[in-house]
C-alpha cells in the first residue's frame, strides 16, 4: 500500500536518511530525475517517481514517499487471510541515498536466534511435502524442541494469531539496529509502529467464519477503507539503547536475542514520525507480488547489530528475491530507488535487462572513471566477547531457565483471563490434528515453563489418542525443558555473550576525525 511518513520535529538519523523526501529549501528530486537508475534509462524510475507521486509535470493520485506492506508469512495464497499465522510488516523508504526496507511483523520478536534454523522455522509452518497437507505435527515438534521458540508461540496460540485484517495491529522491526551519526558513534535501537487506531482481534471461533464467508477480509478491509479515505495510521516509535548498556549481565536479557523484547519501562519509546497509508495499489502483480523488501537494504546512518539472524537475513533474502524475480529486480519500479542521485549497484547483465547496462561505463570497482562507491561511509565498528568464529552459541539465555521469563511475564502480567482462557482454546484447536503424542508431550513440557495453567489447560481437553501419558510425566520433563536439542558443545561459556560495545580505542586511521 502506498502512503506517506510525515516526521517529528526531532531530528534522527531515520530522518536524515529520509530526509531527501519533503525536506525543507530546495527539493533535490527535479534534479535527481537526470539520475534515475543510474542516469541510463528513465523508464523505471520515472515509473516509479510517478507511483509515489514526485515526479513533476502529470502528477497522478499517488502521493507517497514509501511503500508498506502487509502479509500472513508462512501460508500459501490459497490460505484465506485471516488463518492463523504471524503477520509480515515490511517498509520500504525511498531516500536520496538508496531505499531503505524494515522488515518485520505484527509481533515483535522471533521463532529462533540461530540462523541456521531460520529456514526450519518456515518449513515446519508449511504444508506437508508428501500430501499437501496442513502439518500440525511440524510446527508443533519444532516448538517442543526448540526452547526460544515458544515466547513467539504463545504470541501465535493467542489472539493476535488471528488480527482484525491488517488496519489494528502493530508493526515491529523485531531486530535491532544501529543509528550512526556524523561522527560515527552510534546506538541500538528497535522500531515500533503503534496503530493509532488500536489493536483488534477476532477469537479463534470469529476468525473461521470469516475465513468461510469472505476469505479476502483483510485485503478488502484495507482496500475499501484506504478508498473511503479512511486513512490507517501509525505511530512511528524507537527503543534506544546506548552500546554500553547492551550487556546480559548488566539487563538480565540479551538485546540482540530477536526472541526477547526490550523492556519499556527500562528503554521507553520515543516517537520519531507518523506513518499514514493513503493510496492503494494500481496492480497488485506489479506493485505488490514484484516487491521485494530485504533487512540488508540500509543507508548510511542504519546498520545492524552483532544479531546473527539479522545478519543472515540481510543475506538470504536478496538472494532469494534474485532467484524469485531476477537479478535485475531493481528495474521493477516499486523496486527502484528512483530518489538516489547515484545508484552504485554493479548488476550486470542478466534476465531482462532493459536499460543501457552501464552505457560502457565500467561495471567493476575501483575505477578511474565512474567510481561511485562512497569511500567516506564505512561500518561503525563493535565489540563482541571473542575472537572465534563457530557454532558456539553467544546466548546467555541457552540452556537456562531465563529462557521462559519474558514469555512467562506476557502470560501471567500482561494478558488478562479471557486472553489466557482463549489461548488455551486456540492452542487446543490446532494440537487436537497431531498424530504422535511424544510431539504434544514435549510441546507442553515447553508451555509448562511459561505458565502451569496453559499447559494442564490444554491437556485436559486432548482427545482421548493423544492422551496415553499422565500430566506428572509433562512436570517431570519441564524440569529440563530448557535443554532440549542444545549440545552441550555448543552451550556458551561464562563470558561468551554478544556485547556489542563501542570498541575503546580507534578502528579506522583517521586525521582530524576524518
Amino acid at each position: 500500500m502506498a502512503s506517506q511518513l510525515t516526521q517529528n520535529p526531532l531530528k534522527t538519523p531515520v530522518q536524515a536518511a529520509a530526509g531527501a523526501v519533503g525536506s525543507a529549501g530546495g527539493d533535490p528530486r527535479a534534479s535527481q530525475k537526470t539520475s534515475f537508475f543510474q542516469g541510463l534509462n528513465e523508464g523505471p524510475g520515472e515509473h516509479a517517481a510517478q507511483l509515489t507521486g514526485v515526479a513533476t509535470g502529470g502528477k497522478r493520485v499517488d502521493v507517497c514517499d514509501k511503500f508498506e506492506q502487509q502479509n500472513t508469512v508462512t501460508l500459501g495464497r490459497e490460505f484465506p487471510d485471516l488463518a492463523r499465522n504471524p503477520r509480515g510488516f515490511a517498509i520500504k523508504l525511498y531516500t536520496g541515498e538508496g531505499n531503505y526496507d524494515i522488515v518485520g511483523l505484527n509481533w515483535p520478536i522471533f521463532f529462533c536466534r540461530d540462523p541456521i534454523q531460520g529456514p526450519d522455522v518456515i518449513r515446519s509452518q508449511h504444508r506437508n511435502p508428501a500430501n499437501f497437507l496442513i502439518d500440525n505435527d511440524s510446527l508443533f515438534d519444532l516448538l517442543g524442541c526448540t526452547p526460544e521458540a515458544n515466547h513467539a508461540g504463545l504470541m501465535f496460540f493467542s489472539n493476535h494469531g488471528t488480527p482484525q485484517g491488517w488496519r489494528y495491529e502493530h508493526g515491529y522491526g523485531c531486530h535491532t539496529f544501529k543509528w550512526v551519526n556524523k561522527e560515527g558513534k552510534f546506538v541500538y535501537v528497535k522500531y515500533h509502529f503503534i496503530a493509532d487506531h488500536g489493536q483488534k482481534q477476532f477469537t479463534a471461533a470469529e476468525a473461521t467464519q470469516l475465513c468461510g464467508s469472505d476469505p479476502d477480509y483483510s485485503k478488502r478491509d484495507l482496500w475499501d477503507a484506504i478508498e473511503d479515505g479512511e486513512y490507517p495510521t501509525w505511530t512511528a516509535k524507537v527503543q534506544i539503547m546506548e552500546p554500553q548498556e547492551a550487556d546480559f549481565e548488566k539487563l538480565g536479557f540479551d538485546p540482540f536475542d530477536v526472541t526477547k523484547v526490550w523492556p519499556r519501562d527500562q528503554f521507553p519509546m520515543h516517537d520519531f514520525g507518523k506513518l499514514t497509508l493513503n493510496k492503494n495499489p494500481e496492480n497488485y502483480h506489479r506493485d505488490v507480488e514484484q516487491a521485494a523488501f530485504s533487512p540488508g537494504s540500509m543507508v548510511p546512518g542504519i546498520e545492524d547489530s552483532p544479531d546473527p539472524l539479522l545478519q543472515f537475513r540481510m543475506f538470504f533474502y536478496r538472494d532469494a528475491q534474485y532467484h524469485r524475480i531476477g537479478t535485475n529486480m531493481h528495474q521493477i519500479p516499486v523496486n527502484c530507488p528512483f530518489m538516489s542521485q547515484s545508484v552504485s549497484s554493479l548488476n550486470f547483465d542478466g534476465r531482462l535487462r532493459s536499460d543501457g547496462n552501464h552505457s560502457g561505463n565500467p561495471q567493476y570497482v575501483p575505477n578511474s572513471f565512474a567510481h561511485k562507491f562512497r569511500p567516506d561511509v564505512a561500518e561503525t565498528p563493535y565489540q563482541v566477547s571473542d575472537a572465534i568464529v563457530s557454532r558456539k552459541s553467544h546466548f546467555a539465555h541457552e540452556g537456562k531457565k531465563s529462557e521462559y521469563t519474558q514469555a512467562a511475564e506476557l502470560w501471567s502480567r500482561v494478558m488478562d483471563d479471557k486472553a489466557r482462557k482463549d489461548t488455551i482454546t486456540n492452542t487446543v484447536l490446532c494440537i487436537k490434528n497431531v498424530r504422535h503424542s511424544i510431539i504434544v508431550k514435549k510441546f507442553l513440557s515447553q508451555i509448562y515453563n511459561i505458565g502451569p495453567e496453559w499447559a494442564q489447560g490444554v491437556y485436559d481437553q486432548l482427545p482421548k489418542k493423544l492422551k496415553d501419558f499422565e500430566f506428572s510425566e509433562v512436570k517431570k520433563m519441564a524440569e529440563t525443558a530448557e535443554l532440549a536439542y542444545k549440545e552441550k558443545k555448543f552451550q556458551p561459556s561464562k563470558g561468551d555473550r554478544l556485547v556489542g560495545f563501542d570498541p575503546q580505542n580507534p578502528i579506522y586511521q583517521l586525521v582530524n576525525g576524518q
